[in-house]
């Protein structure tokens, strides 16, 4: 207890400006990183909201249509879109696991197929049967014409369409979906993404350790606090901590600065 006394006496001056300063510097950066959130959230709904479908061409020449998506948690997404919301919920999937989702509504608009059978009248009394197929890589239509008994049938004995869909979403929450088939056409695109975790942050960590000196057989254990600001897998920020050493009894408070760099992220 007389350590802990003596230590404040000794550094209270400096601990009680540190203090404060961390205090207002996590306080006013939580706020403005907020803030920052709500704003861009806001920004990037209202005009998901009044985005419409937009179309370009790729460089293979495939038309490739894109729209923002929403930003935002499960339950403002409710307000936001609910037939998106809709979906996944019909999904059966827990939202808590769920970060995004994308919609897709449309039609596939093949061309017009027709041609033309010349027949005689004598064909037309005797009755007649034609197959037809109108097929390419993208459709498969085979069928039969048939006449007889004053009777016209139209038989379809295969009709397959053949698509695929590329989809991507940007950093921006910007949807791009594209296909190889030309007729796909599309009537709605929507789309859904947790908030980010921002790249760029304030952030106020506790921390413990204790080592060991086998040649002298010295003991060490630090308990302290930092304030660090974060860019990517960097961050660097004051630091404060008590050491204190088993061997000679010694208890010191240090001030001083840290920098660490993230290696690994899992």
């Amino acid at each position: 207890m007389n350590f802990f006394k003596n230590l404040w006496k000794k550094f209270k001056t400096h601990i009680v400006y540190i203090l404060i300063i961390c205090l207002l510097v996590l306080f006013l950066s939580v706020s403005v990183n907020r803030c920052s959130n709500v704003s861009r959230e806001y920004r990037n709904n209202i005009e998901a909201l009044t985005d419409t479908i937009k179309y370009y061409q790729d460089k293979h020449g495939n038309l490739v249509a894109t729209k923002l998506a929403f930003e935002s948690d499960i339950n403002t997404l409710k307000l936001l879109n609910r037939n998106l919301y809709d979906q996944i919920d019909s999904l059966k999937l827990k939202k808590d696991k769920v970060t995004q989702i994308i919609y897709v509504g449309g039609q596939i608009e093949n061309p017009q197929k027709d041609t033309a059978y010349v027949i005689s009248h004598d064909t037309i009394s005797r009755g007649f049967s034609k197959d037809f197929n109108f097929n390419n890589k993208y459709r498969v239509l085979e069928g039969n014409v048939n006449y007889k008994n004053d009777s016209l049938g139209v038989f379809i004995n295969k009709d397959i369409i053949n698509f695929d869909y590329t989809v991507a979403m940007d950093k921006d929450n910007r949807i791009y979906i594209k296909s190889t088939n030309p007729y796909v056409k599309y009537s709605e695109i929507s789309g859904f993404t947790l908030p980010k975790e921002k790249e760029k942050h304030w952030s106020l960590n506790a921390f413990t350790n204790f080592a060991y000196e086998p040649r002298f057989n010295d003991r060490f254990w630090d308990l302290g606090l930092s304030l660090d600001y974060t860019i990517k897998r960097f961050s660097i920020g004051p630091m404060i901590f008590y050491e204190h050493n088993f061997l000679s009894k010694e208890k010191t408070v240090y001030f001083g600065a840290s920098a660490n760099l993230s290696v690994l992220k899992w």
